[in-house]
């Protein structure tokens, strides 16, 4: 018997805390270190069911905490190992700044039939985070994820024009659009082009904070190309990485 997270429950690890993403509460938590603890092993060890037979009192405290994360839904019992990839930055220190904002210098940019498509689409992810939340957009972008299609990966001109595209579209756009919104319409938007690009969100403790971009190819898309490397990547979608 083996725990995986609940479908709605992502995780990461940022130095010694992991760190959970409630997609249906748009909720993050940093763990302590007991519950810390527990996913190290429930995620490195195979075939970890704890019992309270033959039980130590440090089983026993064990088996009540795992008790509680079965009961809020948080981990569940499958037959088969936790197939997903979980990033681990247990020696970074982190990004310094990550305050996101559009280019200006596309703002005089022309509006034409590509620029009112992508406005469509932010659209169409601003009500869904509005109306249905967090984590119905997560699902709206897999949904376009096709398994029997072959997927593309685009020339960086490509990348590009649909970057400037999506940016004309928030220009225009009177709510402010917000990193994560900006990410999910050009994944969305990418999808229908049949593109494999994946909406990433990487987060960081000391001081807490959270961002989301585009990565195509393992590279990210007009962002701080460090990134990756600094920050725990706690989400990727609708390409999420398996264990190899």
């Amino acid at each position: 018997m083996y725990y995986h997270l609940a479908d709605h429950i992502y995780i990461t690890q940022f130095k010694k805390e992991y760190i959970l993403l409630n997609a249906k509460l748009d909720k993050y938590v940093v763990c302590s270190s007991k519950i810390s603890n527990i996913f190290e092993e429930i995620f490195s060890r195979e075939n970890l069911y704890f019992s309270q037979h033959n039980s130590s009192t440090s089983q026993d405290l064990k088996f009540n905490h795992i008790q509680k994360l079965l009961n809020k839904n948080i981990i569940e019992y499958n037959n088969q190992p936790y197939p997903y990839y979980i990033d681990r930055k247990i020696n970074s220190n982190g990004v310094t700044n990550v305050d996101w904002k559009l280019p200006l210098k596309n703002k005089n940019n022309k509006i034409n039939l590509q620029v009112i498509l992508a406005l469509k689409n932010l659209i169409k992810i601003h009500m869904h985070m509005k109306i249905k939340g967090f984590y119905a957009t997560i699902k709206l972008l897999k949904k376009f994820h096709k398994l029997q299609v072959n997927y593309i990966i685009p020339q960086r001109e490509e990348l590009d024009n649909l970057a400037n595209i999506v940016n004309d579209a928030c220009m225009i756009y009177p709510t402010r659009t917000k990193c994560l919104e900006w990410a999910m319409t050009f994944v969305l938007m990418a999808l229908k082009r049949n593109w494999k690009c994946n909406l990433e969100i990487g987060l960081q403790n000391y001081p807490f904070m959270a961002h989301a971009w585009v990565e195509c190819d393992g590279k990210v898309v007009r962002d701080s190309p460090n990134l990756r490397e600094e920050m725990a990547i706690i989400l990727n979608e609708p390409f999420r990485r398996a264990i190899i």
